[in-house]
């Protein structure tokens, strides 16, 4: 839900970060900062382009600037694509569009900075469904979203003390909405004669507020010392209506319509703190604990059973080491705890599955995940060479994961079968692999590859499986260049993305792996910025050069097969 035109920057920070950022953040962060104002009182950037891939076409644009201690800045966006073309013709039901606003507001007085942020983003899709892979009785299945609404106000404070010890208060609140509209028509023949239609249709809304306070202090020198605490609650509503139908020999029988609600809500706090170490030259250690305390809970009367609720509470630690002494490389050695609480919607709702053609079911009696992980990595930067890997272990349990609906599973597929799935605690997981990047810029092409090496073992209720539905590698291998001329410079960059098969036996009572095979594509990206500064641009993306067929691990839409991507810029 980020506008890419809007991101100035990705940091990728690497090691245990769960206790500043949450449990998930076991081996690292990802950290989309966004634009804010420019450096002149009007500023402004414009964007259009077009993708043959889906006769698509998308624009957007900014407006902002920074004057008398304000900065600010208005973006939006526009896309509207049609259906997908394939290597074997177009895609039914994936055309989509979506259209976005967003704002910001700032103000510097002296050591105080003050923000406030709106953000709005609408879209409708449709999801598509391969009719061969349609088991009898059923001959028709749709999903589709008509309409989602997403909606934020954020706020923040911060305050540089630069005082002797504490050197620094953050503060921000946040309230954001989610209104989704889901549709599902299915249509069964069990006998040539009879035809069953059924109906689901689900509106629902999800409210989150969150608020953060955090506090750096320095006790000494080489020292980083860190506070804080954090609150979200977040509330679905959500009204279903369920509708039946039966025709025989073509003469339709009254339909029955029936309508449920369901409500349900979460909270959580946290406390955290870690110190950062310089303790010795080269040397440096990080050491830290969050202690969480939750709470989940239905709104609603289930039969006899009363609200359904459940809480938990648990502390999560994470340590690393790292040594910078030997010339241009560090080394890194870090232990983290993950600690994942199921999200209201893994746990009670149901929804278009963005990994197949199915649905996707809540479980009610999910525990949290609990993991222990160990990375070493090493990063080496000369002139000439960017060197940076690092070898991962995961031992989670009670694993949260989606499997597929099987014969044994009726009753929490609601009498669906593959390719519906469900979320489920894995008796335990285990992970383990290598990321990779290796760049050498001693060329003036620039030769470079990235890439995972990753094993991955379920322990499910009766039996054991490597057999997830991910690919053992995943990489990227390419050339990239960057040319200057008088007026005007080329960014060039031809690379191949590839991956390796995959079979998923997630089902407790499966017969036959659903199997993927590999695949890798040649693709070719050119930017050329013109002017004295740069401020125009132009872009062309060649994707899929050789129009393979293929699809990626997890997902059951077919790729794009070969398609233009063209854009033009300005800045102002």
């Amino acid at each position: 839900m980020i506008d890419s035109e809007s991101v100035e920057r990705i940091e990728v920070v690497k090691g245990p970060h769960s206790v500043l950022y949450g449990a998930r953040a076991i081996g690292g962060v990802v950290n989309f900062i966004t634009r804010k104002g420019g450096e002149k009182t009007v500023q402004g950037d414009v964007k259009m382009g077009y993708d043959t891939s889906a006769n698509g076409n998308f624009e957007s644009g900014s407006l902002y600037g920074s004057s008398g201690g304000f900065d600010y800045r208005i973006s939006g966006s526009h896309y509207d694509y049609g259906d997908r073309h394939t290597p074997d013709g177009k895609l039914k039901d994936t055309d989509f569009g979506n259209h976005s606003v967003s704002s910001w507001l700032g103000y510097q007085l002296d050591q105080h900075k003050f923000g406030l942020s709106l953000e709005r983003l609408q879209l409708n899709t449709k999801t598509y469904s391969d009719p061969a892979k349609l088991a009898p009785p059923m001959v028709k299945f749709s999903i589709n979203i008509p309409n989602m609404i997403y909606k934020k106000v954020g706020t923040f404070y911060d305050y540089e003390a630069n005082g002797t010890f504490w050197k620094k208060l953050h503060l921000d609140y946040y309230d954001q909405q989610i209104i989704r509209h889901f549709r599902n028509n299915i249509l069964l023949q069990p006998i040539p004669s009879m035809q069953v239609k059924q109906n689901y249709g689900v509106n629902d809304r999800q409210s989150t507020k969150g608020a953060n306070i955090q506090s750096d202090y320095q006790f000494f020198e080489g020292d980083r010392f860190i506070i804080g605490a954090q609150y979200m609650r977040d509330h679905v509503d959500q009204h279903s209506q369920t509708e039946k139908g039966t025709s025989i020999n073509g003469r339709p029988r009254p339909s029955t319509i029936e309508k449920t609600y369901d409500a349900w809500k979460q909270e959580s706090w946290s406390l955290f703190a870690q110190n950062e170490w310089e303790f010795a030259k080269d040397w440096t250690w990080t050491v830290g604990a969050r202690q969480y305390w939750l709470k989940s809970e239905s709104l609603q009367k289930i039969a006899d059973q009363g609200r359904e609720e459940s809480s938990d509470n648990h502390m999560v630690g994470s340590t690393s080491l790292r040594y910078s002494g030997f010339e241009n490389s560090e080394l890194r050695l870090s232990y983290a705890q993950g600690y994942v609480y199921p999200t209201l919607f893994k746990l009670f709702a149901q929804s278009s599955a963005g990994r197949n053609d199915g649905i996707t079911y809540g479980n009610p009696n999910l525990k949290a995940e609990k993991s222990d992980n160990i990375e070493f990595g090493i990063r080496y930067k000369n002139d000439n060479w960017l060197l940076d890997s690092a070898v991962y272990y995961s031992k989670a349990r009670d694993y949260i994961t989606a499997i597929k609906c099987g014969a044994g599973d009726a009753q929490v597929c609601h009498g669906n079968l593959d390719p519906s799935q469900f979320y489920v605690n894995a008796h335990k997981a285990t992970t383990y692999g290598l990321e990779f990047q290796v760049e050498y810029n001693g060329f003036d092409i620039i030769p470079y590859i990235s890439g995972n090496l990753m094993h991955r073992e379920l322990d499910l209720k009766t039996r054991k499986t490597d057999k997830t539905g991910d690919p053992w590698l995943t990489a990227k291998v390419g050339l990239k260049n960057i040319s200057y001329f008088e007026q005007w410079e080329l960014e060039s960059n031809l690379f191949t993305r590839l991956a390796s098969k995959t079979d998923n036996d997630t089902a407790e009572n499966s017969i036959n792996a659903i199997h993927s095979a590999g695949w890798a594509t040649a693709n070719l990206e050119l930017d050329a910025y013109l002017g004295t500064d740069r401020l125009y641009r132009v872009s062309i993306q060649l994707n899929n050069l050789l129009d393979q067929r293929y699809i990626t691990a997890n997902e059951s839409l077919p790729a794009s097969g070969f398609g233009a991507v063209l854009s033009v810029g300005m800045r102002f």
